[in-house]
């Protein structure tokens, strides 16, 4: 699998979890766990903990140290909001999937088995004898991730509401190696319209509990270390709802470097704060001092900015004044409605984090050692 990424250290600050054990049933009582996010002024769900997700490990095992690891989980959320809202619903980690599940979707029979001796009726992965883009027998999909949304009654028990879910494609031969040249845009948009309607095929016909809820199911494409470190994104999208698969829309997902020239044509006005951020830390700087971003992108409009300082400094009060120039900076030119998420690092030591959360200022903590 294609793995890396400086910001994994980003995750610990900013990912949101529970800590207790409780029951994965339907419903559940007031002792399940949760976790108020009411700091996050609604950008989060309120988070219930119904245990880890089957495929937990699979998908760890092939995203640990990858971007991926925090883009998937955190993209398919902020996608799931349109649908779900965050005042009205609560958020867990996906467990209506059964090991028994992921199996059947994620596996195929072998080559020559009849229809009838089929041990993997449901498989989402082209049978064997499918070329695709002159590619025989592809392995198309890594794993598929899950996330499920409760409402609270007055009684104070959980119920669940509606499910989301995130089919990774990562397009490789027989036997598991990555693929020479990219697939076409159209095989990719043909294939997805396929996993789409097989995976909510196989929710109305194998699972009783989610069969009548809404479902949302995305396509998202991982990254290619080869073409560049964060263009893993998702694809497409479809909501499904009484029986019947949803149109598959165009998700327009990107995240760009600053200061690159996609984030130049992407946006403008944002490349340009960035570009008098930087040059205002280079100049308080005795040193030198770097800084690097990045943005992500949704339908063309910015959802957050992740960024790393780099300072090289001789005393503390010297680093202090330069964290207090980049908080500054940061609070007056980012003045659009997006987070930004700002390390501070001196001799490649954490020093301090600077955010500031959509329509609020910019908060700097600092890091004692």
């Amino acid at each position: 699998m294609r793995k890396h990424w400086f910001f994994a250290v980003l995750a610990s600050v900013l990912v949101l979890s529970g800590c207790a054990s409780t029951s994965s049933d339907n419903s559940s009582s007031s002792s399940t766990s949760v976790a108020s996010t009411e700091s996050f002024e609604g950008t989060y769900y309120k988070m219930i903990y119904k245990g880890r997700e089957k495929n937990a490990e699979n998908f760890y095992l092939n995203f640990s140290g990858s971007k991926d690891l925090v883009t998937i989980g955190s993209g398919l959320e902020y996608l799931s909001t349109k649908r779900f809202s965050t005042k009205k619903y609560y958020m867990s980690d996906g467990v209506q999937f059964t090991s028994s599940d992921f199996t059947q979707l994620l596996k195929r029979d072998a080559e020559g088995t009849a229809d009838d001796d089929k041990e993997y009726p449901y498989t989402l992965q082209p049978e064997h004898g499918t070329t695709l883009d002159g590619v025989e027998d592809p392995v198309m999909i890594t794993t598929i991730v899950e996330q499920d949304f409760y409402t609270k009654s007055s009684k104070g028990k959980y119920k669940i509401k509606g499910t989301s879910f995130a089919i990774i494609l990562d397009p490789s031969d027989e036997d598991g190696q990555a693929l020479e040249t990219e697939m076409s845009t159209k095989t990719i948009k043909k294939y997805s319209q396929q996993c789409i309607e097989g995976l909510y095929k196989y929710i109305r016909k194998k699972k009783k509990k989610l069969k009548n809820l809404p479902t949302l199911i995305t396509i998202y494409e991982a990254n290619n270390d080869e073409v560049s470190l964060i263009n893993g994104n998702f694809l497409y999208q479809a909501y499904c709802d009484d029986g019947d698969v949803g149109t598959m829309k165009k998700v327009n997902h990107k995240n760009v470097y600053f200061l690159s020239d996609d984030a130049e044509e992407l946006d403008p006005t944002t490349y340009a704060d960035f570009t008098t951020i930087k040059a205002a830390l280079k100049n308080a700087s005795y040193e030198a001092a770097g800084l690097i971003g990045e943005g992500k992108y949704i339908d063309g409009e910015i959802q957050s900015m992740k960024m790393e300082a780099h300072l090289n400094i001789k005393t503390y009060t010297e680093m202090l004044y330069l964290t207090s120039v980049l908080a500054d900076k940061i609070d007056s030119k980012f003045t659009q409605d997006f987070q930004v998420s700002c390390l501070v690092y001196t001799q490649d030591e954490l020093m301090a984090v600077i955010i500031k959360k959509k329509g609020g200022d910019a908060e700097t903590t600092i890091v004692e050692q």
